[in-house]
């Protein structure tokens, strides 16, 4: 059940390269969640905009309006002594300057109030997205390449075969790894992983193996550097291992996950 829960979660990064209220991002350009991010934030300035145009327009248009009265004001001091047929005339034209006025400034707030609200929606559904994520950041916080190798089988002279529980995460030696959410970083070294390190989260924990030195450990926050990588333990080079352990149970195949955020 673990592991169908885990592919469930993988399926909504793959359902979205990222489609959410109209946003199509190709994953290996870049992260989805950094375009995801810069895309709320945009939206946001959007919002922000209208309400300073919103508020902009209406200060014009009640100008227009104090105008207008102080001229109506002006007409009904002056009375209908002089000729009361050009003063209905000028009073029926003020009266309807205002009630147009008015009338833009209903329709005005209407419409700005439409376009508000559907860039909010747009903004709601990428924060959804975004906290659907179990991973908050890539576990490694700088040039890698992720090996798409979860499930093949490992049979290198020297070590146990085995099936690979995860993906191997290329980079240089002492390049940072980071928490990819917020939780419990505890050490877990052992002969095959070599220095290794497991944060626990909400969600489940991932596994990091193959440090070259570890970094803060106990209570981290996503992004928080946990080691560095490296090639202890079996290793024929310098990579991450990486797993995912979603609800602490089975290792699932991480890798749409890591190419929404790395």
């Amino acid at each position: 059940m673990i592991g169908n829960r885990g592919r469930r979660i993988a399926a909504v990064v793959v359902a979205g390269s990222l489609v959410t209220g109209g946003l199509i991002v190709g994953a290996h350009a870049e992260s989805s969640l950094r375009v995801a991010a810069k895309a709320r934030r945009d939206l946001q300035a959007r919002i922000e905009a209208l309400h300073e145009l919103r508020n902009t327009r209406r200060v014009e248009i009640h100008q227009q309006v104090r105008l207008a009265e102080r001229s109506l004001a002006q007409l009904a001091v002056r009375g209908v002594s002089a000729n009361h047929e050009r003063y209905s005339r000028s009073k029926e034209k003020l009266q309807r300057q205002i009630r147009r006025l008015n009338a833009r400034e209903r329709m005005l707030i209407r419409s700005l109030a439409g376009r508000v609200h559907a860039l909010r929606d747009r903004r709601t559904q990428i924060t959804d997205w975004i906290d659907s994520l179990p991973f908050q950041a890539c576990p490694v916080a700088g040039p890698v390449n992720v090996a798409d190798n979860f499930g093949v089988m490992v049979n290198i002279p020297g070590v146990p075969k085995h099936i690979h529980q995860g993906n191997d995460m290329a980079a240089a030696t002492g390049t940072p790894i980071v928490a990819p959410f917020d939780g419990t970083a505890v050490s877990s070294s052992n002969e095959l992983g070599g220095e290794a390190v497991k944060v626990y989260g909400d969600a489940g924990y991932v596994y990091n193996a193959h440090l070259s030195a570890y970094g803060k450990l106990g209570h981290v926050s996503a992004g928080d550097v946990i080691g560095y990588v490296g090639s202890t333990g079996d290793a024929t080079s310098p990579h991450d291992h990486f797993e995912w352990h979603p609800g602490d149970g089975a290792a699932v195949d991480p890798h749409d996950l890591l190419m929404s955020v790395c």
